[in-house]
């Protein structure tokens, strides 16, 4: 039986991976940050294993022995340091695969600084020599959990800087299928696969949302400036204000909306719809 071992475990895709890898006749690790992150991952039948991601030593620890190994990283700068550690791991132990979720529109001489950062991850992996499989998903509609809960409860609205435009919205457990598949076959070696969701505009969405609750939600455009202050006035760090803001203004232009049918090649299903997490999701709104 193949170990595997998923980095960023206890993220929303880390958690997705884990959830799809069940049942699978895979051994499964999850690298945590700490003792307090076990059941979380244990509750998926993984086993957990401190890691440091940021730690050569640390990560050269926890891939040996492994067949296969999952990296994501949180929205951080220079995440190509992190990707250059694993791989170092992986080829010091013999990995044979490393599947990493990048973003869409990844190029390391990308528009702007998040298409840079991915780029520049998948530029050393696929100079690794490794066998490698990454995915690039789109915008989650677990933003909407994440981000967009709370106004949604108390005023019946979410606010976004983003206009009329189209965008594509992913399932995080779409995203999750398609890796732990990629993980449990070497029929994904060396691909490259888009995973976009369906396309929507946030009008569309929040008619969505209101059917789905029973009540009228609306979708709020808001001026940059005031995305900006409020980015601002949560504490987040400049680096990633700027960085989102770069994100909704690509995102106001429509360059975040089309369609990848990777998915529906990989799994012989349509993508998730809106319509189908907001039910599945309703609570997090009530």
């Amino acid at each position: 039986m193949e170990q595997v071992i998923v980095l960023g475990a206890t993220g929303n895709i880390g958690t997705a991976v884990l959830k799809n890898l069940q049942n699978r006749n895979v051994e499964v690790f999850a690298g945590v940050q700490s003792e307090k992150d076990f059941e979380k991952v244990s509750q998926f039948g993984a086993i957990p294993l401190i890691v440091n991601f940021t730690d050569q030593e640390s990560l050269n620890q926890a891939l040996k022995g492994k067949d296969r190994v999952f990296l994501v990283t949180p929205l951080m700068q220079n995440p190509e340091a992190v990707t250059q550690m694993v791989i170092n791991a992986a080829k010091q132990n013999g990995v044979k695969h490393l599947v990493r979720s990048t973003a869409s529109g990844a190029d390391s001489k990308g528009q702007i600084q998040m298409a840079r950062w991915a780029g520049a991850s998948e530029d050393l992996i696929k100079a690794s020599g490794l066998n490698y499989t990454i995915v690039r998903p789109y915008s989650f509609l677990q933003n909407f959990i994440n981000f967009h809960s709370q106004t949604i409860k108390q005023y019946n609205g979410f606010y976004l800087p983003t206009g009329e435009a189209k965008l594509s919205m992913l399932d995080i457990n779409d995203l999750g299928e398609v890796v732990a598949l990629a993980l449990t076959s070497d029929e994904h070696f060396g691909k490259t696969y888009e995973l976009s969701g369906i396309t929507y505009t946030n009008e569309i969405l929040a008619k969505t949302l209101s059917q789905v609750l029973g009540r009228k939600v609306s979708y709020i455009d808001i001026p940059e400036e005031k995305a900006k202050e409020s980015m601002l006035s949560n504490h987040m760090p400049e680096w990633m204000v700027n960085a989102m803001m770069e994100l909704n203004y690509i995102t106001k232009q429509g360059w975040t909306a089309g369609y990848s049918d990777d998915f529906k090649n990989i799994t012989g299903r349509e993508y998730t719809s809106a319509e189908t997490f907001f039910e599945t999701n309703k609570l997090a709104f009530l």
